[in-house]
């Protein structure tokens, strides 16, 4: 690794945090236009050739791998299809902030589910992250000024995303010691259609595309290309060039980029309590995951290697908003 990436930060977890920051302000911007339901499959519609076209770009195969196949695709339809149903449906209604926060609970989780299937060894920081975790997420949601019900519905779902985002990780953790990052990713793709396209079909076809603004044409652009296949592959890199380590602690500042933008973007009013909040959900993160204890069992993991008593297990599934 050159001595500049040591000691600065690597442009692409730059640009991966700043996309997917933005990523929370821009979907309140396509639901102007364009109902939550259209836009997931209208992603996925535009993202899925996207994804073939950059594995092929990579020379990576996209035939399956001998007995993989179901496991890769009930990867995707919990991480790339359920998950989604349960974001864009909370988005809807959650502000960009508030869902940025309760997301950033999935780390969280996902260590505690691999502590469950002996994947991770238990450890009493899990319990003290967590349980400071999902206090700031209770202080961002539940403090201040009562949230009208259509409020704390949308965070509510969000965190519901956040524990299918969790369970995604899990599932493909040991398909990323098989299959390369990208690889499984695309492969994975299919799986997430059969959630998506009875959620978003009579959405979309009910769309009136004529009328959709150019800002809405725009939102979906960056969600497809900048949040979608950009930011992917700005974590890729990165988890190329850096390692796991660094690449799943700067998902952390997520979060907080989500809040600034959502202020200058939606003219979203943050309050006290949602900053104090903020601040105990990544002190919850931080405690939960850094120097989380060696797995278990390793595979022939394909992820670069990492420094010791650092933590992998968020990096092996990038948390997109």
């Amino acid at each position: 690794m050159e001595a500049w990436a040591r000691r600065l930060p690597h442009p692409a977890l730059i640009f991966m945090v700043l996309a997917w920051g933005l990523n929370f302000s821009v979907i309140k911007i396509a639901y102007r236009d364009v109902a939550p339901a259209a836009v997931g499959l209208t992603r996925y519609v535009l993202m899925a050739p996207l994804l073939v076209a950059w594995c092929l770009a990579a020379k990576q195969s996209l035939k399956y791998p001998p007995g993989l196949f179901w496991r890769l695709n009930i990867a995707g339809f919990v991480g790339s299809g359920a998950y989604m149903v349960l974001f864009l449906e909370g988005m809807k209604t959650a502000p960009a902030a508030i869902g940025a926060i309760a997301l950033a609970t999935a780390p969280i989780m996902a260590t505690g589910l691999s502590v469950a299937l002996k994947q991770e060894r238990f450890t009493w920081r899990l319990v003290l992250g967590s349980l400071i975790g999902f206090f700031g997420v209770a202080l961002c949601v539940l403090g201040g000024e009562q949230r009208p019900g259509g409020e704390l519905t949308g965070a509510l779902l969000v965190v519901g995303s956040a524990a299918l985002w969790a369970l995604s990780i899990v599932l493909y953790r040991p398909l990323l010691g098989k299959v390369e990052p990208l690889r499984t990713l695309t492969l994975s793709f299919p799986g997430a259609l059969v959630a998506l396209l009875p959620y978003g079909w009579a959405a979309t076809a009910a769309t009136d595309w004529t009328r959709v603004t150019g800002k809405g044409f725009g939102a979906l652009a960056y969600l497809v290309v900048v949040a979608g296949v950009a930011a992917f592959a700005a974590y890729y890199r990165a988890l190329k060039d850096v390692g796991p380590a660094r690449t799943s602690l700067a998902q952390y500042f997520v979060p907080p980029t989500a809040a600034v933008f959502a202020v200058f973007v939606l003219h979203e009013k943050i309050d006290w309590h949602e900053l104090v909040g903020l601040a105990v959900v990544i002190c919850g993160v931080a405690t939960a995951v850094w120097k989380a204890p060696a797995p278990i069992s390793e595979g022939t993991c394909t992820d670069p290697p990492q420094p010791e008593g650092s933590q992998s297990f968020g990096a092996s599934r990038p948390q997109e908003g």
